[in-house]
């Protein structure tokens, strides 16, 4: 007896060179959509042959195999073995993984989140800060949404993340530990939970010292971006009263602390600490190596595949919320 393979949505986005976002705005009328790619979508269909039910139906029934991860940018190193942990534990329990960058774009964020709606996957895994709560509180009531690293209090989501604050304290402590007393931040945008709590982490270690915090050491760039870290090291560095010490909540940031201060004429670790946070093979490439927070990155991505698996196999059970251990790995950059 011949077998017929079932054509998927990924076949149909796959043969007219679109997104499955993109198919499944078509196939649903909603969203916008250029006409040249519409007919695309539409003329892989028929040549496919594609059932346009098909997805609705196999959503209903829970088994489309299709878990959704929206991750803010795929260049940053920090999601990498998130990712792999997600994947590998989806593999394992027969799911395929959709992974979609928002670019930190709400709009797309809000786009790739109705792809539940659309019964194109069968629950979603979110790294992203997620616009408009009230939205995504109603989307949660009727479909799988889980949280991981970035999390909502006010959501009543699974979640895994790690404990920011304790663990951006304990970096800043442990500078102070070193001798150090004019401990900088070089932080990520303020959107970001994580930027928000290592703040307050940092703060906290400050007023541990009993040293007020100086508004010219904290300082913000947009994103993790290593050319935004650049020039945002090189001005802290070059302030009448510079930092001897500077906390970065990224090893792509660390690095280009060192960077600039070897730019600058300043030894790393003797004139300027850094430490970074992450853990990614930066923190080992970078001469000198990086001291660092270590997050269980690969467990992260495992955890958070774990909860969805529960949400999507039990759609009553109460949410739950898992906060995973770091490590402060002391490296060259702050032995002096």
């Amino acid at each position: 007896m011949k077998c017929v393979k079932t054509v998927t949505i990924q076949d149909v986005a796959n043969s007219a060179g679109v997104s499955i976002a993109t198919v499944s705005r078509v196939l649903s009328g909603k969203g916008p959509v250029s006409p040249e790619k519409r007919q695309r979508v539409i003329d892989a269909v028929e040549k496919l042959d594609y059932n346009t039910d098909q997805g609705s139906r196999a959503g209903q029934k829970g088994n489309t195999s299709i878990l959704l991860m929206i991750v803010p940018r795929i260049s940053n190193p920090f999601y990498s073995e998130i990712i792999h942990g997600f994947q590998n534990n989806a593999y394992k329990h027969g799911y395929e993984v959709l992974l979609c960058q928002s670019m930190s774009s709400p709009r797309r964020t809000e786009e790739y989140i109705n792809l539940l709606r659309n019964r194109v996957v069968d629950g979603a895994v979110t790294l992203e800060p997620l616009p408009s709560p009230e939205i995504f509180t109603a989307v949660g009531r009727s479909y799988p949404i889980v949280q991981c690293c970035e999390y909502l209090d006010e959501l009543d989501f699974s979640y895994v993340a790690i404990d920011n604050v304790q663990a951006a304290r304990k970096a800043v402590q442990y500078l102070h530990s070193l001798g150090y007393r004019k401990v900088a931040l070089l932080n990520s945008g303020m959107n970001f939970r994580y930027a928000r709590d290592r703040q307050t982490g940092y703060r906290l270690a400050l007023t541990d010292q009993g040293i007020a915090a100086n508004p010219e050491w904290m300082v913000n760039i947009a994103d993790v971006n290593y050319s935004l870290a650049l020039g945002a090291a090189e001005t802290l560095l070059k302030l009448p009263n510079p930092p001897d010490a500077v906390f970065a909540v990224s090893d792509v940031i660390a690095a280009a602390v060192i960077k600039s201060a070897k730019k600058a004429g300043l030894r790393v670790p003797q004139d300027l600490g850094v430490v970074g946070f992450d853990n990614t093979e930066i923190s080992l490439m970078s001469d000198p190596s990086i001291t660092t927070v270590n997050q269980p990155r690969y467990e992260l991505g495992a955890y958070a595949c774990d909860l969805l698996l529960e949400q999507i196999r039990d759609p009553k059970a109460p949410p739950r919320h898992l906060l995973l251990n770091t490590e402060l790995i002391a490296r060259e950059s702050t032995q002096r």
